[in-house]
């Protein structure tokens, strides 16, 4: 009996380093999912390649997201990811899924504008320079009582 309590002390610690470890986590949705009525997301490009001249490179883009709460409770808008999934070569691509945080609260039965910057690649004048561009990303939301997350799929139109 004594060769058990042995061979099993190496796994204690170990085992209480990764409890540890799974308890200082941080929750990754925020608590249980609220049953709130789904917000309404309006998203617009508000300056893009044609106003940077058709870029060939690095430049921003700007987005305005408009958010119509339908709940009855406040929801506080935390973060927004987004991505583009168009081919290489249109007006441009988005350099990687990014995260964008906010902390805006959002009233009850009410619409709020949020607006950010975001990192863009453009493959300057061609055929495809005027091709609409797919965003798709996930907006993130917290409630009294509890989350709220909002997938969304766009097409931008380029002129």
């Amino acid at each position: 009996m004594w060769w058990i309590k042995a061979s099993l002390r190496p796994a204690f610690p170990l085992a209480f380093i990764l409890l540890a470890a799974c308890s200082s986590s941080a929750p990754q949705a925020g608590g249980p999912k609220a049953d709130v009525p789904e917000p309404q997301i309006g998203i617009e490009q508000v300056f893009g390649p044609s106003d940077a001249g058709f870029p060939y490179g690095a430049f921003e883009v700007k987005y305005r997201f408009e958010i119509q709460n339908r709940a009855d409770v406040p929801l506080t808008l935390k973060r927004i990811t987004v991505s583009t999934s168009n081919p290489e070569g249109g007006a441009y691509s988005l350099v990687a899924p990014r995260d964008y945080y906010f902390n805006k609260v959002v009233p009850a039965k009410s619409v709020e504008t949020v607006e950010f910057w975001a990192h863009a690649y453009g493959y300057g004048r061609s055929m495809r320079d005027t091709e609409p561009v797919t965003i798709k990303g996930v907006v993130y939301f917290q409630s009294p009582s509890g989350y709220v997350n909002q997938v969304f799929i766009r097409e931008i139109g380029q002129m």
